[in-house]
């Protein structure tokens, strides 16, 4: 006779919130340097769109053509290059 299923179970496959606090740099601030498995959740992307003049978004495609990046990698950086100067 086949088991009963036991539905409790399948409250660890829930999402959680996607809002958490991880510090990047553990190791570095005193803490476990644990190793953990990357999340199966789902990446929240999304998108603007920014109107400006075509030779400063063609400089910026051009940047980021130049130096390999995505748009969104160049942009992360500049956010914290402009992050740093304060």
């Amino acid at each position: 006779m086949p088991k009963p299923l036991d539905t409790n179970r399948l409250k660890q496959f829930e999402s959680r919130p996607t809002i958490q606090s991880r510090d990047p740099f553990p190791a570095e601030r005193g803490g476990p340097n644990i190793e953990r498995w990357p999340s199966r959740e789902p990446i929240r992307d999304g998108q603007i769109s920014i109107k400006a003049p075509l030779d400063v978004i063609d400089r910026f495609k051009r940047i980021c053509k130049d130096d390999r990046r995505t748009y969104a990698d160049m942009l992360n950086i500049l956010m914290d290059r402009y992050d740093s100067k304060e």
